[in-house]
C-alpha cells in the first residue's frame, strides 16, 4: 500500500516538473519575442529607413535560421512540441519580414503594427500556457484517480426492446 502511494508521489513530482518546464520554456519564448518587438519599436523611432530595413532583414534571417534549427531538432527527436515551437518562430520571422510592407500597404503606422503583433504573440503564449497547464494538470489528476482500476473500460451494450404493437 505504501509502495503504491510512493509511486504515485514520484509520478506526481515528475508531472509537476514537466508542467513547470513546459510553461517556463513558453514564458521564455514570450519574453524574448516581447523584448525583441519592444526594442524594435524603440529602434524604429531613432534610426533612418535604410538602417531599419537592414535591421529587419538581418533579424528575420536570424529567426529563419533559428526556425530551421528547431525543425531539424524536432525531426531528429521526432517531437511534436518542438515542431510547434518551430512553427511559432516561422510565424514570427514572417511577421518580421512583413514589417516593411504591411504598414505601407494598409496606411497604418509601423509602431501600431509592431504593438499589435507583440500583443498578439503575448496573448498567444498566455493562452498556450493556460492550455498546457490545464491539460497536464488533468493528466496528473487522471493518474491519481483509482476509478479506472475499479471500473472496466468495456462499454455496456444494451439491446433495444421490441415492442409489439396491437393491431386494431
Amino acid at each position: 500500500m505504501e509502495e503504491s502511494s510512493k509511486e504515485k508521489n514520484n509520478i506526481l513530482k515528475k508531472i509537476k516538473n514537466i508542467i513547470t518546464q513546459k510553461v517556463f520554456i513558453n514564458l521564455i519564448y514570450a519574453i524574448i519575442i516581447s523584448i525583441y518587438l519592444i526594442s524594435f519599436n524603440t529602434i524604429y523611432t531613432k534610426f533612418n529607413s535604410e538602417t531599419l530595413t537592414e535591421y529587419v532583414e538581418i533579424t528575420s534571417f536570424a529567426f529563419l535560421i533559428i526556425t530551421i534549427i528547431i525543425f531539424e531538432i524536432a525531426y531528429k527527436k521526432d517531437s511534436d512540441s518542438i515542431a510547434l515551437n518551430g512553427i511559432e518562430f516561422l510565424a514570427l520571422s514572417i511577421y518580421i519580414l512583413l514589417i516593411k510592407y504591411i504598414p505601407k500597404s494598409y496606411g497604418i503606422d509601423t509602431t501600431i503594427y509592431i504593438l499589435i503583433g507583440s500583443y498578439s504573440f503575448l496573448a498567444y503564449y498566455v493562452i498556450k500556457n493556460i492550455i498546457i497547464y490545464t491539460k497536464e494538470r488533468k493528466k496528473e489528476l487522471d493518474q491519481l484517480s483509482d476509478i479506472k482500476e475499479i471500473v472496466k473500460d468495456e462499454p455496456i451494450k444494451k439491446q433495444t426492446k421490441r415492442r409489439n404493437k396491437i393491431e386494431d
